[in-house]
């Protein structure tokens, strides 16, 4: 079940947009969906090494679900996107998979109960010659520069964290730095992703508020079925199915 922001039109989601115009290297086809790409060189993890035939990334059915949800969210980029799910459900390897292939760069922070917002925003440093001077967080940076940021275990992070991101995610899409006093808005490929646990099943997951949550677009990440766990395995192994087999046989009776 996949869960929207009130605000944002259920059309904008179920219809995909039109094809450009002009279609070059600017755009990358995803899921039916043309988006467009980055300033990087793209890169399909999909696609199997020529040499030891492996995959970075297996698209079994239900990755390629989300990666239609995923896809056609971008194309929109008014809103945040929040991935919810289990552990290692797939959720920020997907969006991973989706920067590489455009050829964006995406940046990660890896949130806990003691981040500080000096991660985010910045703080003043020393410089070579004794002098302070502002270093950039890497959410300034990302905002700046039009990267993507994905926010891992988003429910874990101090609330004075999350209340910093309020202008960000509101309609007015602005970043407030308090050091500096200056005011940043989004470069146009800026985008940012959110990952969390769901709370409640996982320790130190707080509730976020139905005010934050309505600022994302919500996409439930389920665990993924046995079958596709084996396929996984093998076309990122090359071992053989009987192995693959046993091994999830083990994986999943351990977690009953």
């Amino acid at each position: 079940r996949k869960t929207f922001a009130p605000n944002l039109k259920q059309k904008e989601l179920d219809h995909p947009p039109p094809k450009p115009r002009k279609v070059d290297d600017e755009f990358e086809l995803i899921s039916s969906y043309w988006v467009p790409q980055g300033t990087l060189e793209p890169f399909d993890q999909a696609i199997a090494d020529p040499v030891t035939n492996l995959k970075k990334f297996v698209l079994t059915p239900s990755v390629e679900i989300n990666l239609r949800h995923v896809a056609r969210s971008v194309v929109i980029g008014k809103y945040p996107l929040l991935l919810q799910g289990p552990t290692s459900a797939g959720k920020t390897s997907l969006i991973l998979y989706v920067a590489a292939r455009l050829g964006q760069k995406c940046v990660r922070i890896n949130n806990h109960e003691h981040t500080d917002i000096q991660e985010y925003l910045g703080s003043y440093v020393s410089d070579k010659d004794g002098k302070l001077t502002f270093q950039e967080g890497v959410l300034v940076q990302a905002v700046r520069l039009g990267w993507w940021i994905i926010l891992d275990e988003l429910n874990l992070a101090p609330s004075e964290v999350l209340e910093a991101l309020n202008r960000l995610l509101d309609d007015n899409r602005e970043l407030f730095i308090p050091e500096t006093q200056t005011t940043i808005q989004p470069h146009p490929r800026f985008m940012l992703f959110a990952t969390q646990n769901p709370p409640g099943l996982y320790g130190g997951r707080k509730v976020l508020s139905r005010a934050f949550r309505n600022r994302f677009i919500e996409l439930q990440v389920d665990e993924v079925p046995p079958k596709e766990l084996q396929q996984i395995l093998q076309e990122r192994s090359a071992l053989p199915p009987s192995y693959c087999s046993l091994l999830i046989t083990i994986m999943l009776d351990l977690q009953r």
